[in-house]
């Protein structure tokens, strides 16, 4: 069992945002409050301290986020419409939903676009295995026809700029938790199925890029969507989430990759779903979020906590 210790908060508070190391260095980009933001903060783990980096120039939550060598890849999501633009399009969906790919160089610390996906979707996560971008999962909101959870990866080639369709998931979902560990690709629970209703999954797979193809794991004992996720060493973390057994989550819950078992750790400080996770030298980081409020709607959260093993 570990302890968690509170470390300096994210000047900007939000959910749906994605956390990447470069060094000793976390980049949080992007995600949402009240609306839909562009910041890029860098938090140094050895002075717990705060800055400024480059504004991503397309506002995205719930998008999926992965560094190959000295470029970031900030891919899909959504934004949040607001009520004037409703009003003025005749149109009131709440989201805009993101097919666009950007990137940021962290040599110049410039953004630039490159090559769409193939469609608009949120709810996905991406991830880096043998150099190249897998983007996995999503729902494709009010951009297909009955859209909902995706079974969809598509892969992106740095040396190509282009994107590739994948092996398709087992089961389609929205919102998992993934972690790649000596290259195979992790994806665990979600919301989704193939009955045609949309459920809380206890699903575990594994993609293997040698065999391409995906393999069942031991279920989440915790049914839940959104979670945060991260591996260390050859153990995977899954932080809090929404959904299933309760509205929000504290549960902390590892997968031991050696012997195919889970098991609970420590709860986090607080129940929440749609936050941000990163490990830096065998150092686990969780920060941003959201949680409901007693009055309703949900409050967005800046706390950062490092969980010490």
């Amino acid at each position: 069992m570990g302890e968690w210790i509170q470390r300096a908060s994210m000047p900007t508070p939000r959910h749906d945002l994605q956390a990447i190391v470069v060094g000793k260095q976390i980049y949080a980009i992007s995600g949402a409050g009240d609306t839909t933001v562009n910041a890029v903060e860098i938090y140094d783990i050895e002075t717990d301290t705060w800055s400024a980096g480059p504004p991503i120039p397309t506002e995205r939550g719930w998008f999926g986020a992965g560094r190959v060598g000295d470029k970031i890849y900030a891919v899909g999501g959504k934004r949040l419409r607001s009520e004037a633009e409703k009003v003025e399009s005749g149109d009131d969906y709440t989201f805009d939903t993101r097919d666009s790919v950007e990137v940021l160089d962290l040599e110049t610390h410039t953004w630039s676009a490159t090559e769409s996906l193939s469609s608009p979707r949120a709810g996905l996560l991406a991830t880096v295995s043998r150099v190249k971008v897998y983007v996995v999962a999503g729902n494709s909101m009010n951009t297909e026809p009955n859209g909902g959870p995706l079974d969809r990866v598509e892969i992106y080639d740095p040396c190509t700029g282009r994107w590739s369709p994948g092996v398709p998931l087992p089961v389609p979902v929205q919102g998992p938790g993934v972690a790649t560990v000596d290259d195979k690709i992790y994806v665990f629970t979600g919301i989704g199925g193939r009955t045609g209703e949309s459920e809380v999954q206890s699903c575990s797979h594994v993609f293997d890029p040698d065999a391409q193809e995906w393999s069942a794991l031991a279920p989440v004992p915790t049914p839940r969507c959104d979670p945060g996720a991260l591996a260390v060493g050859r153990r995977i973390y899954t932080f809090g989430g929404w959904g299933g057994s309760a509205t929000f989550h504290t549960v902390v819950e590892v997968y031991d990759i050696d012997s195919d078992t889970w098991s609970v750790t420590d709860l986090l400080p607080e129940k929440k779903a749609w936050m941000a996770t990163a490990e830096v030298d065998g150092r686990i980081f969780v920060m941003g979020g959201a949680c409901s409020k007693e009055e309703g709607g949900y409050r967005w959260i800046e706390d950062l906590h490092e969980y010490v093993l």
